[in-house]
């Protein structure tokens, strides 16, 4: 799915890379993908203590739970990414533009003080607008 980026000339774009609005194109299914972590696939914390490692699970999980739910990262339209320092940003905006390129998804970045494993340095979350499955 195709996605389109609106950006107004009234707000500064404070990044390259930053999409202010994302259209969704229709009809497809929103997928609502929860917080996910550096975890394997047998629930083992990979790349403790290193951001880049842990992104790149992340988004990983995240192309993962999307395919089987016939979607993929084209799909995204929103991320939210929650990390332990924000000093780590540019590294995780490397490891993004591994996986996507213009246009962008929507994307919020917050810094918390603590994630449910004190092991997790980052959690993202997603919505994606898959295409209409086909009718049997």
């Amino acid at each position: 799915m195709s996605r389109t980026v609106s950006n107004s000339p009234r707000y500064n774009v404070p990044i390259e890379g930053f999409a202010q609005v994302v259209e969704a194109p229709s009809p497809g299914r929103l997928l609502f993908v929860s917080g996910l972590t550096a975890r394997d696939s047998g629930g083992a914390i990979v790349g403790e203590g290193d951001i880049v490692v842990q992104t790149r699970q992340v988004l990983q999980n995240i192309r993962a739970v999307l395919e089987a739910a016939d979607g993929s990262l084209d799909d995204v339209m929103q991320i939210r990414t929650y990390i332990l320092d924000i000093r780590a940003w540019p590294q995780v905006e490397s490891v993004w533009r591994e996986f996507w390129s213009e246009p962008w998804p929507a994307s919020t970045l917050v810094e918390v003080s603590r994630l449910s494993d004190e092991r997790q340095l980052i959690e993202t979350d997603a919505i994606a607008v898959a295409p209409a499955r086909a009718v049997p």
